[in-house]
């Protein structure tokens, strides 16, 4: 069979594939077709955290598919309430709404905002580089001209401040501003990472002024950040909370988590979800949190992730066209003074995954439980791909 023929003839082109035909993972490592191994530091777009084929996930999915796969949200079921109730008792007071993608959350909070707003308040103030989704509202707010300007017009209501620059997010605020989003460390814009002198002047702002807070932690949730959650490192509460892609470690869901003190202004039939939050998925992800608590992968995470930043800091002083190494935990980047793609296409080729992002930036966003075997594996890689670049 003949995979790449059947994808180009009926896979809409809506993605730029490259490398082999991927048949099998464990851990940190994926096959291809022809049985070669490759090196995965950047699993599954950041959504495997537990790297592929994580034993306990694999257990839980099946004694969960053997009981109960789906059920509607107007039934109760156990496998939900749990999950709800973990989310809460790791993050702050509220209440939560499960969703499948990131972009959906996104959506909900959108929504959410409005209805804060009771008709008088409504506009969103986003940050330029941020990347929440590819839904209508979520793109609306991502603040990357390349990702919106096909589909234009876009929603009205949505306004763009310079990340970092507390000056230009007050520029932006009119007496209709009723949330601002961002995130925290912004990956599709490149591993950006806020201060927390500008974040803590955004938040005191916002209270002031009852503006929402919301963190789209679908990249930095769940550990990335060498934190359950990347606001942690921030001492801030949000008023909505977004979490996705490692929330499952490789099955489809998300949450948006609500502030208790705001909570109850949503009522029945406003907002729903057909697959959100399913026994099947609730299960991977209620046993998500524990595999995180059990196996110290927060701890790993800190650990790992320094020994990953000091060895990229050398690379840096030995390449001149690294301009720079960002990133927390886990989440790491160079910024690059050359093209990145033809790096991460290099690397593929030596059977190493990173990615390439925002044009000179490339991304290492390992397993939470990678081992220093593996990441001096991948920095031997990446170091014998970079020697064969040089500035123009």
């Amino acid at each position: 069979m003949n995979t790449k023929k059947l994808f180009k003839e009926y896979s809409l082109n809506t993605y730029t594939r490259c490398g082999p035909v991927f048949v099998k993972g464990k851990g940190s490592w994926l096959w291809d077709q022809a049985g070669n191994k490759y090196l995965d530091l950047f699993p599954g777009w950041g959504v495997s955290i537990l790297g592929h084929a994580h034993s306990k996930v694999v257990e839980a999915m099946s004694k969960q598919a053997k009981k109960l796969i789906h059920l509607p949200n107007n039934l109760y079921f156990e496998e939900q309430a749990l999950l709800a109730e973990e989310i809460v008792k790791k993050s702050f007071p509220s209440k939560v709404f499960f969703a499948n993608s990131g972009a959906e959350a996104v959506e909900g909070a959108i929504k959410f905002s409005r209805l804060f707003g009771k008709g008088k308040k409504y506009e969103i103030i986003s940050m330029k580089n941020s990347f929440h989704g590819r839904t209508f509202g979520a793109l609306s707010a991502t603040a990357q001209e390349a990702y919106k300007k096909p589909f234009k017009p876009v929603l009205p209501g949505f306004k763009a401040a310079k990340f970092n620059d507390f000056e230009s997010f007050k520029k932006q605020v009119t007496p209709k501003t009723v949330a601002v989003i961002l995130e925290l460390i912004q990956g599709e814009g490149g591993v950006n990472i806020a201060s927390k002198e500008y974040i803590r002047k955004l938040k005191d702002f916002c209270k002031k002024k009852k503006i929402l807070v919301i963190i789209d932690e679908v990249q930095t949730g769940m550990g990335r950040t060498a934190k359950l959650f990347c606001c942690q490192h921030y001492h801030l509460i949000p008023d909505i909370l977004i979490l996705s892609k490692g929330l499952g470690a490789g099955v489809p869901i998300s949450a948006l988590v609500i502030n208790k003190k705001i909570a109850d202004l949503i009522k029945p039939g406003m907002h729903a979800s057909t697959f959100g939050g399913s026994p099947l998925v609730s299960k991977v992800s209620y046993q998500v949190f524990k595999i995180i608590e059990e196996d110290k992968l927060i701890e790993n995470a800190q650990e790992k992730g320094s020994y990953l930043l000091k060895r990229l800091y050398d690379l840096r002083n030995k390449f001149s066209f690294i301009k720079e190494v960002r990133g927390i935990g886990l989440m790491v980047g160079l910024e690059l003074k050359i093209d990145s793609y033809p790096i991460f296409l290099e690397c593929l080729k030596k059977k190493l995954l990173i990615n390439s992002t925002h044009k000179k930036v490339l991304r290492i966003m390992p397993a939470l439980n990678v081992t220093r075997l593996e990441l001096d594996k991948g920095l031997k890689i990446l170091e014998e791909v970079l020697s064969k670049f040089k500035v123009k």
